[in-house]
C-alpha cells in the first residue's frame, strides 16, 4: 500500500519535490509510520524502483515459460512489455527519475540495483537470440551485445511515444522495430517464412496505422 501510493507521488512530483510527508497524507497515517518501514525518502524510492521492476520482469519471465519456440518467445516478450509500458504510461516519468537518480545518488545502491535489472533482462534478449542462431533463423551475431542494444531502443521507444502524447499505436511501433532490426539477422529461411508480414510492416511503418487510444474506449 505504501509502494503504490509512493509510486503516485514520486510520478506527478518529481523525486526531489516529493516529501514523505506528501506521502503520509495520501495515506492518511503519520509520517513516523513510514519510517518503521523506510529509513529515508531514498530508501522508498529504492523500494518503487523495485516494485515496479520486479512486475515488469516477472512478466518477462512467465512470457519465456509460456512458450518453447524462440519466434513464438520474441513475439511475447514483446507484447508483454507493451502491455506493461501500455498500463504504467502514466508512470513513464519515474523512469528517468530513476536513471538520473542513480547517477546523482552517493549511494551505489540505485545504480547497482538499475544495472542487475538490466542484466537479467538483456540475459533473457540474449538467451532468444542465441536459440535462433541454433536453429539458423537468425546470422551469427553476438547475442549479448544484441540484447543490450535490443534493451535500450526498447526503453527509448516508450519513452518516445509518451513524449509524443501516446498519438500512434505502441505495439505497432514494436512491431515496426523487430522488422527494421529482424530484416538485417534473418537467415534465408526465416526470411521466407515471414517475408510477407515483414515487408507489408516496413513499407507501412507505424506512424499512419489506425489506432484508437486505450483512454479514448
Amino acid at each position: 500500500m505504501i509502494v503504490e501510493t509512493a509510486i503516485g507521488i514520486f510520478a506527478s512530483k518529481g523525486y526531489h519535490s516529493a516529501k514523505m510527508q506528501d506521502i503520509a497524507d495520501a495515506l492518511s497515517i503519520a509520517k513516523g509510520t513510514l519510517y518503521e518501514y523506510y529509513t529515508d525518502k531514498e530508501d522508498l524510492f529504492l523500494g518503487v524502483y523495485d516494485y515496479w521492476m520486479d512486475l515488469y520482469e516477472a512478466s518477462m519471465m512467465r512470457a519465456m515459460e509460456d512458450h518453447f519456440d524462440p519466434v513464438s518467445k520474441a513475439d511475447a516478450l514483446i507484447d508483454t512489455t507493451v502491455e506493461f509500458y501500455e498500463k504504467h504510461a502514466k508512470y513513464a516519468p519515474l523512469l528517468l527519475e530513476f536513471w538520473a537518480h542513480a547517477l546523482r545518488s552517493t549511494s551505489d545502491s540505485f545504480l547497482i540495483r538499475i544495472r542487475d535489472m538490466k542484466k537479467r533482462l538483456s540475459q533473457l534478449g540474449s538467451e532468444v537470440a542465441t536459440q535462433m542462431q541454433a536453429l539458423k533463423l537468425f546470422r551469427h551475431v553476438d547475442s549479448e551485445s544484441f540484447a543490450v542494444l535490443e534493451l535500450g531502443i526498447s526503453d527509448g521507444i516508450f519513452l518516445q511515444w509518451v513524449i509524443d502524447g501516446q498519438s500512434y499505436s505502441l505495439r505497432e511501433a514494436y512491431k515496426f522495430r523487430q522488422s527494421v532490426i529482424g530484416s538485417g539477422l534473418m537467415t534465408d529461411t526465416l526470411r521466407k517464412l515471414v517475408a510477407g508480414k515483414v515487408e507489408k510492416k516496413l513499407r507501412q511503418g507505424f506512424l499512419h496505422t489506425s489506432f484508437v487510444r486505450k483512454e479514448d474506449t
